[in-house]
């Protein structure tokens, strides 16, 4: 099993060469380096020399579009959509979203040249961190208005169903939504390894009810309905739809070498066990039946005092489910980010190292 923990504290080369130290010591194997837009822009260079700082000290250097085009996840801005304002998503009531449209040629040029940026500084994997469409629950906007109705995907829906997309959040939307994403990730993909890059893809947990907790999506979706009432059918459920639901035709994406998920219990409110276990078993099936590896994720950011023994069960869980790849959000419990770092933070890093060690050693 190979063990790992996100990282962006620093781009100090001193620094980070002491974090990645440290990061040996608490039995890391791997780190996911978030390369983002500003990185992208401005600090090239000094990614590649984090990236050879990372080999030498033995770990190998993943790199994660964090926050890139506003399509994948991450506490960062995205600068894309402001310098290419035809590429914007556009939402169901014709407003237009802060985040680049997946299909649009130029969101897909721009991360081609993000793909041969990571080929560049010497990386090992592209860590394809929860692609999703603009999700307005995240952005505080509960019009109930949903991506992407631009005209690039008004014409592949067209393509592809025959007729018109439709005004309502329809189940044909919701697929035609996650094919797309699909379709991005596989160019993406098969572009990373003409590079000499593997690929590991991570999936949000979505479709709450269909994997066993009712509770959660409803408390959800009636928290959403008192601030929906202007909004017609099939608001509450585009809100919650989040990124891509069909594991086996994720997993199925053809230069895929990883596959997982990031069952993040605190932030759902559910057990931990039982979470894990619902969402880390339907990735290890699909991941097997395609032959990938397994990747599962804990939650090192904002978990709550007093709960932090969970995370050793959440781990516990990811070996039982044959897990490859475990990781951690993120180096040191995020403490450096204030908005999400744990109450405790070295209490749950501390915890993060003594199980990488444990697992190490089995």
């Amino acid at each position: 099993m190979q063990t790992g923990v996100s990282y962006f504290s620093s781009r100090v080369l001193k620094h980070v060469r002491a974090d990645l130290q440290e990061m040996v010591d608490y039995g890391c194997t791997y780190v996911v380096h978030c390369f983002t837009e500003t990185d992208l822009a401005y600090y090239r260079e000094t990614v590649r020399e984090i990236v050879q700082a990372t080999h030498e000290a033995g770990l190998e250097a993943w790199l994660d579009p964090w926050g890139m085009a506003g399509i994948f996840s991450g506490e960062t801005f995205t600068r894309f959509p402001l310098v290419h304002p035809e590429a914007w998503q556009m939402l169901s009531d014709g407003r237009r979203a802060p985040a680049a449209c997946p299909n649009h040629p130029q969101t897909r040029a721009f991360l081609r040249e993000w793909v041969d940026a990571c080929a560049y500084v010497g990386g090992d994997v592209l860590f394809w961190d929860e692609p999703h469409f603009y999700m307005g629950l995240w952005n505080g906007d509960f019009s109930g208005a949903w991506s992407c109705c631009c005209d690039v995907c008004r014409g592949l829906f067209r393509d592809r169903y025959g007729r018109d997309m439709p005004g309502e959040f329809t189940p044909e939307v919701r697929a035609f939504r996650e094919s797309s994403l699909l379709d991005l990730l596989s160019e993406l993909s098969e572009r990373g390894h003409e590079k000499g890059l593997r690929n590991a893809l991570c999936l949000l947990p979505t479709d709450l009810a269909r994997h066993g907790f009712p509770e959660q999506q409803e408390r959800l979706a009636r928290g959403l309905q008192k601030r929906l009432l202007e909004a017609g059918p099939g608001a509450a459920e585009a809100m919650l739809h989040m990124g891509v639901g069909d594991t086996g035709a994720a997993a199925a994406i053809p230069a895929l070498d990883i596959f997982g998920c990031d069952p993040y219990w605190y932030l759902f409110g559910a057990e931990a066990e039982a979470f894990m276990r619902a969402y880390g078993r339907e990735a290890a099936d699909a991941a097997r039946t395609h032959g990938r590896g397994l990747q599962l994720w804990v939650q090192a950011f904002a978990a709550p005092q007093g709960r932090e023994e969970e995370l050793r069960t959440g781990l516990r869980v990811a070996a039982e489910l044959g897990a490859t790849h475990v990781a951690a959000w993120s180096f040191q419990a995020t403490s450096s980010m204030s908005k999400i770092r744990c109450p405790r933070p070295d209490v749950v890093w501390d915890l993060i190292g003594e199980e990488f060690r444990r697992l190490r050693e089995m």
